[in-house]
């Protein structure tokens, strides 16, 4: 294993790559009393359209991720998993996001081989028949119903869904009905043969056992074990339009108040993922001045009525989608969108001493995330997979300064824009 010790965050971090591909990264935490052990893919609801390096395309149904992870879950040589781990004290869980797949379990308990190992062997075999992925449909699609019963997940996904027309982002993680209904065993079984394999994933281990003692538990149990050979996949570009689906949208639900997102659609730029992370950054720190109690202005928009408890913003700059998006309980649509572009005019160079105040803000919930060990192991997962560390995240914090902030509000295009409302009413009208 290589070991790495980092001064200024005095953390400790071994790693190796095994034989079959599997990177293992231990991040130890000598005071720690819990152990955490997550197994991730960078294979999500996002990924439904691959090629490998001879030009061959395979395409999947939107949700086909969440389905896979639905079905490991479910049967182990006989053994109902999560009965076993619950067994062994420890909580076991998984979740598939746009970008990745990730099990996990925790546990106060010292002896971990039995958990480490199976939750291996759990998710690096897959059985399935035709009849259990025929029930898992019902199972999924009910979940799917539930979640459009709800009206923060209903808005977010009819904004997408009138943002995007060819990017796959414009489906709900778990797919629809109709995509769900589609899948069949083999599709499962191919999506899990390119994407599972050892290679394509990381486990990271956070813990204060000997890390030598839980690498050769890992080395030991992936020795025993034998994968057809690798085939890196890209994702098919989706060729999506600037244009928006839908500039307007109303739904209607049976709800107390009425709530709604105004986007913009924002270009992607070829930049690299530090690039991207960087702008990211510095959108967040613009809107933070502008739409935050920063402002002197927020505290008459709350008394007015316009903005409400249930109002904030999300930034994503990803390499294939760039949006960014307000969101909040609303009386009149057109306030709060005329709230919006108009405070987006607004000149913030009185605002700009507030920068240092968020960066340490930020730079506090970033170093926090060394003490809380999920957060901590999927922030390394996910930066992991961007080819980032958190120290890369700390330096952009950091290095944030006011010239940056001015210049961002150029990249902030306003042009392809969509307004969705769930207002109050029956559904369906």
């Amino acid at each position: 294993m290589i070991k790495t010790y980092n001064e200024n965050l005095n953390e400790t971090i071994y790693r190796e790559e095994l034989d079959n591909g599997l990177t293992l990264v231990i991040l130890h935490k000598e005071k720690n009393i819990n152990t955490s052990a997550y197994l991730a893919f960078p294979y999500g609801s996002l990924n439904i359209s691959q090629q490998d390096s001879k030009g061959k395309t395979y395409k999947f149904n939107p949700g086909l991720a969440h389905f896979l992870e639905h079905k490991l879950f479910e049967n182990h040589n006989g053994m109902d998993v999560m009965e076993r781990f619950s067994e062994l004290s420890c909580n076991v869980n998984a979740f598939t996001s746009y970008n990745e797949t990730v099990y996990y379990f925790n546990t106060a308990q010292n002896e971990v081989k039995e958990p480490l190992e199976l939750l291996l062997d759990f998710v690096q075999e897959l059985k399935i028949t035709e009849a259990s992925v025929e029930k898992e449909k019902s199972i999924i699609n009910q979940e799917l119903r539930m979640y459009h019963q709800m009206p923060e997940s209903r808005l977010m996904y009819e904004t997408f869904q009138s943002l995007y027309s060819t990017n796959p982002i414009k489906f709900d993680i778990g797919g629809s009905e109709e995509s769900v209904n589609a899948i069949t065993k083999n599709e499962l079984e191919q999506c899990y043969k390119l994407n599972y394999h050892p290679k394509n994933c990381v486990m990271v281990i956070v813990s204060s056992l000997d890390p030598e003692l839980l690498c050769e538990i890992v080395r030991n149990n992936q020795s025993k074990k034998s994968f057809e050979p690798y085939i890196p996949l890209l994702n098919v570009d989706f060729n999506e339009p600037n244009e928006v689906v839908s500039v307007e949208k109303s739904v209607s639900m049976d709800i107390q108040a009425s709530k709604m997102t105004y986007t913009f659609k924002c270009v992607p730029q070829n930049l690299t993922n530090l690039e991207r992370a960087t702008l990211e950054w510095e959108l967040k720190i613009y809107l933070e001045l502008l739409f935050s109690s920063l402002n002197p202005d927020y505290e008459l928009w709350i008394k007015k009525g316009i903005i409400h408890d249930y109002f904030g913003y999300d930034v994503e700059i990803n390499k294939d989608y760039w949006y960014v998006m307000f969101y909040g309980e609303i009386e009149n649509k057109d306030q709060f969108v005329n709230l919006i572009d108009e405070t987006l005019k607004t000149d913030i160079s009185t605002l700009l001493p507030y920068i240092k105040q968020l960066k340490r803000r930020y730079l506090s919930y970033t170093y926090r995330l060394l003490d809380d060990q999920d957060d901590y192991a999927i922030h390394f997962i996910r930066t992991y997979f961007d080819s980032l560390k958190l120290e890369d995240t700390i330096n952009i914090i950091e290095n944030l300064n006011a010239d940056s902030i001015l210049k961002v509000r150029s990249v902030l295009d306003t042009s392809n824009k969509s307004v969705v409302v769930i207002k109050k009413g029956q559904s369906g009208k």
